[in-house]
């Protein structure tokens, strides 16, 4: 299964690694590479993160074309950088679009839902974020949970910053089944919750 993460300026650090740890673990737990994870870029060159930290991604846009899970972080949300930035940004909105059009699963975690929301995937669904932005996300018409996950469909939404661990899991599960997931949560010392 191919995902793909999208990074970008003001990334917040914790929103994608949490999220892409997990998944590594899942892969040394079946001892071969179920999800092949992928950074894909919102623009060229290295990405500087909301704490610093300078990833530089494996790929562009085009990446997300082919992504079974296309997975969008949050961060710099009120800012004025990062999520601000993506929710202006009329090619990854359509991206996104296309995405879920074509039967693939689009997933966020922390204020990365309210691009999801931006892009009209969150009206009428079930769906959380960070709890300082469900004012935000209702506007875009979404049902909000106050949970750490919530499964609509091909839409998972995860809360806070350390819910991509949450998300994370339940992607594996989805994925490989609970006996797998909770394996993973064990070794990495987080217990499974399911999603809503």
């Amino acid at each position: 299964m191919k995902v793909s993460v999208l990074v970008f300026p003001g990334v917040e650090e914790l929103d994608f690694v949490g999220f892409l740890e997990v998944l590594a673990v899942a892969n040394r737990v079946e001892k071969s590479k179920r999800f092949e994870v992928e950074l894909v870029g919102v623009q060229p060159g290295p990405v500087k993160c909301s704490g610093g930290l300078t990833v530089i991604p494996d790929s562009s846009l085009r990446g997300l074309k082919s992504a079974d899970v296309v997975f969008v972080p949050g961060g710099g949300a009120g800012r004025g950088t990062g999520v601000d930035l993506l929710l202006q940004n009329k090619t990854i909105l359509e991206l996104l679009r296309d995405a879920y059009s074509d039967g693939r699963m689009v997933w966020s975690v922390c204020t990365g839902a309210l691009v999801l929301g931006e892009a009209g995937l969150l009206k009428g669904r079930m769906a959380t974020t960070h709890h300082s932005y469900f004012g935000r996300l209702r506007k875009y018409g979404a049902k909000v949970q106050r949970r750490r996950v919530v499964a609509d469909g091909r839409i998972t939404t995860g809360g806070g910053i350390s819910s991509s661990l949450d998300v994370g899991l339940e992607l594996v599960r989805r994925t490989l089944g609970q006996e797998v997931a909770s394996d993973v949560g064990n070794r990495i010392e987080y217990p499974l919750r399911v999603a809503g």
